[in-house]
């Protein structure tokens, strides 16, 4: 007997052996087949995912140091009809990344025994019409013909990632520390970002964020980013901090006129009159912009050449297209964008309620006119909905927090909202990583702020803030659950 179990056990660690080997071969076989961005991509979703089990909140500074600095990991999904700006379907490992935490995050809370699910907010429902429309008119597009299914699944997936990490912030930052760690971690991420732009400024190309081709997505992303540090030196109140943030303003400052983007610059104006008229330092505001008026006026001549020829050559007639506006001459560049619109407005009329679905249409470079030609009358109508919502909440946030650095954070994204709807007149801003990421981003830490406050308030009346702290962690669907709003009212 002890011999015939003996005889068992080396059968089957030979077996376990053979087992082992044939594994090894046939891993080794497809590692050589397999490109190596494959295998990188496979090995950083495998380790984020691990980190996010055994660190918790602390995966998501991953995900803000990928949104500038992540590289690409292949391309492998035809657009259909669409290409360019913010339609090529590139999956960069901050994508791998993004879906790793959010693995990594949902084991973590069934392993403790968290409830983890879908954080409400005033937004949520304008998010879930939108994203509807969407799946409807790229459906309607595959029945149509005018939307390969592949290209209209992964784009529409593509586009919802960025929802995807806004109610994953909403769910997952739960402390107050963590909310402002994460903003200096942005601002961080920002800065090391402006270093890169100034490398390439010799070079005498437009400038772009690491690892892509874009001047105007590097642009919006900068537009976006001193609107967060302008608000943050208008409100916070410590001397080191205001210093910090109107050195970084000033030093990103070259860095967005060498992207020669013409969108940025016109989100960059759109910031200053939202800071003009939402700020309570309007006056300050209203000085800064009558001296960069006067500035501008007296420095022109003194910017570089490509500068100059950029913004006074936006009214230049051009040869292959010539487009007038008021009778004013447009130059190539502007007047393709016109003529774009004007196309697309045309096919938007033969399917005016649905569109012709994701990537169902030609390519258009201004994210509005691209959702109407796109998901219809109900897409855009849906989209437009989800920013009077979330606008509606931030200027409620700002109104009513009172720790100044959070209100700085507020009011900056509120001007920052503002801006990049400007910028999207003349870019797909919402669906290009550089720009939505962080977007999206800074909208849940603005939207949880309340939770912040909630926070710093218990630990000074534990019992008079209990139940507030407890409210805005409620998830869907939870009937008795409520959003803090600061008139006291349920949202």
């Amino acid at each position: 007997m002890p011999s015939l179990s003996l005889e068992k056990e080396v059968r089957g660690r030979i077996t376990l052996v053979g087992l082992a080997l044939l594994g090894a071969y046939f891993l080794s076989t497809a590692i050589a087949r397999v490109e190596i961005s494959v295998l990188i991509g496979v090995a950083l979703f495998f380790a984020a995912v691990a980190v996010a089990f055994i660190r918790g909140t602390d995966a998501l500074y991953l995900v803000i140091f990928a949104i500038l600095f992540s590289p690409e990991l292949g391309s492998g999904v035809a657009t259909g009809k669409t290409g360019g700006e913010g339609t090529a379907l590139v999956v960069r490992a901050e994508d791998v990344l993004l879906v790793a935490v959010g693995l990594g995050w949902m084991l973590r809370s069934a392993y403790i025994g968290r409830r983890f699910g879908i954080v409400r907010s005033p937004v949520n429902a304008a998010i879930w019409w939108y994203m509807t429309a969407s799946i409807i008119a790229t459906l309607l597009g595959v029945i149509g013909g005018t939307v390969r299914p592949k290209s209209g699944l992964f784009h529409n997936l593509k586009y919802f990632e960025y929802f995807f990490l806004y109610f994953m912030i909403l769910a997952h930052v739960r402390q107050r520390r963590a909310g402002i760690r994460m903003i200096w971690a942005l601002l961080v991420v920002f800065f090391f970002a402006m270093i890169y732009g100034y490398t390439q400024i010799g070079t005498g190309g437009r400038l772009v964020a690491p690892f892509d081709a874009e001047p105007n997505t590097f642009g919006g992303y900068i537009v976006l980013m001193m609107c967060l540090a302008v608000g943050i030196a208008l409100e916070d109140r410590r001397v080191q901090v205001r210093t910090a943030m109107v050195l970084l303003v000033l030093f990103a400052t070259p860095v967005l006129l060498f992207t020669l983007s013409r969108a940025s610059y016109i989100a960059l104006t759109a910031a200053v009159f939202a800071f003009l008229i939402f700020s309570r330092h309007r006056l300050l505001v209203a000085s800064i912009m009558l001296a960069l008026v006067i500035a501008l006026a007296v420095g022109l001549p003194l910017l570089p050449d490509r500068v100059q020829k950029r913004v006074t050559g936006t009214f230049e007639r051009g040869t292959q297209y010539h487009v007038q506006i008021a009778g004013i001459d447009l130059d190539p560049s502007a007047s393709a964008r016109v003529i774009s619109y004007r196309k697309a407005i045309e096919v938007w009329a033969d399917k005016p309620l649905f569109g012709h679905g994701v990537t169902g249409t030609l390519f258009v470079d201004g994210q509005f006119v691209r959702i109407l030609a796109e998901t219809g009358v109900f897409g855009l109508g849906a989209f437009l909905y989800i920013f009077a919502r979330l606008l509606g909440e931030v200027r409620r946030v700002t109104a009513s927090t009172r720790e100044r650095f959070f209100k700085g954070v507020a009011m900056g994204f509120q001007c920052g909202v503002f801006a990049m709807l400007a910028h999207a007149l003349g870019a797909n801003s919402f669906i290009i990583i550089r720009i939505a990421e962080p977007f999206w981003s800074l909208a849940a830490l603005v939207l949880i702020i309340p939770r912040f406050e909630a926070e710093a308030e218990a630990e000074t009346q534990p019992d008079a803030a209990a139940a507030a702290v407890a409210r805005p962690y409620a998830e869907e669907p939870a009937p008795a659950a409520t959003w803090p709003d600061v008139s006291g009212r349920s949202l």
